[in-house]
């Protein structure tokens, strides 16, 4: 007489048929755009920059309906990361976190960093547990970029958050430097690193750019458009990311500054998005129809969500999936739009445009 198949065997066939159907476990991250508006206008952002299409009108999430969604979503404890724009544009966003925090979830914050002198205190008894804030480098190559006297309102605000964490006793928030790599500082990377070493910071990510050509656009849509029947995005991502040539960068140089931050001994974390060789990223950087070798699968849509301050629940590329104000997250997230998204990408392992997408694993060895 046959035996039953043991429950563990049950359970990995069920895990793998819910797997094969498009399903996700709940994230463990959200990203929560507080507003789209920006109080900068840097050159080379995807949504203010010299070669994007700004929202118009510009949205600030409400309030309560972003503190329902942080209730909502507390059930299984993602990481919440308040985005913009300027996260600190809206006027209520210390609410927002305190919202967060009674929850019982962790909340971190990105800025472009103009507002820290100012809220110094307010950041610290908030509750964030870090804050990241986004400068290209120190000087003329970070004002060239994003206006000037902007580093040194950066370093000011930074000194006081640093007192007021010593003036309140409190370990957080930690402070994180974004720098993403661009024809205007890509020669100065490990300068930067080393320069960063007497700013007491927690870690230095640096995020290179993001974009694909116009054929990996084509091509992507063709894909979507056999599982979507709308694969419209609701930014611009056709005027913000797709480019018909790569950027002015020396490839030399670059490779030279990559190997040099590799083999540095820093005081902070260095964390590199993606995380591929220097050879690798010649390639990234020379080749506008660039391929990823690594046969490795994109995850983000796995274990990470996005919502815009209109409450549109979306993946990595602004497709809207519903509205997290309006329907629970959990029916969003595993809903049919969703899932037939993900078995997209579990069949391609990622879309021709997601060859350079920051958050994929590194290349094989």
């Amino acid at each position: 007489m046959p035996t039953a198949p043991p429950r563990a065997l049950i359970r990995r066939l069920h895990t793998a048929l819910l797997w094969r159907r498009g399903y996700a476990d709940p994230p463990w991250g959200i990203d929560l755009l507080l507003t789209d508006a920006c109080n900068l206008r840097c050159s080379y952002c995807p949504i203010w920059g010299d070669d994007a299409i700004s929202p118009s009108p510009v949205a600030f999430v409400d309030t309560a309906a972003a503190l329902r969604f942080v209730e909502d979503v507390a059930r299984f404890r993602p990481m919440i990361r308040l985005f913009g724009g300027e996260a600190f544009l809206h006027p209520e966003w210390p609410t927002i976190v305190a919202g967060a925090r009674d929850a019982g979830l962790y909340c971190t914050a990105v800025t472009n960093g103009l507002r820290i002198e100012r809220d110094a205190e307010i950041l610290v008894r908030s509750g964030l547990l870090a804050v990241g804030v986004s400068l290209d480098a120190d000087g003329a190559a970070n004002d060239a970029a994003r206006g000037a006297g902007t580093t040194a309102r950066v370093r000011a605000g930074l000194r006081a958050l640093e007192q007021a964490k010593e003036r309140l006793g409190s370990a957080t928030p930690q402070v994180e430097i974004y720098t993403t790599v661009h024809e205007g500082n890509y020669g100065r990377l490990a300068e930067w690193a080393d320069e960063l070493t007497s700013w007491h910071i927690d870690a230095l990510r640096l995020q290179h750019l993001i974009w694909y050509s116009p054929s990996q656009l084509g091509d992507s849509l063709e894909l979507l458009r056999e599982v979507l029947p709308d694969p419209a995005f609701f930014r611009p991502e056709e005027a913000s990311f797709a480019r018909d040539r790569v950027p002015a960068i020396d490839l030399v140089l670059l490779a030279d500054q990559l190997r040099k931050l590799r083999r540095g001994r820093y005081p902070f974390r260095l964390v590199i998005h993606p995380d591929l060789s220097p050879e690798e990223m010649v390639r990234y950087y020379g080749d506008n129809e660039f391929r990823r070798r690594s046969q490795r699968a994109c995850t983000t849509m796995e274990s990470y969500a996005f919502v815009d301050p209109r409450g549109r629940l979306y993946p990595c590329m602004t497709l809207d999936m519903g509205n997290v104000f309006e329907t629970p997250f959990l029916e969003l997230w595993n809903a049919p739009r969703f899932r037939a998204f993900r078995r997209l990408i579990r069949r391609e392992g990622r879309l021709p445009l997601c060859h350079r997408c920051p958050d994929q694993p590194p290349e094989d060895d």
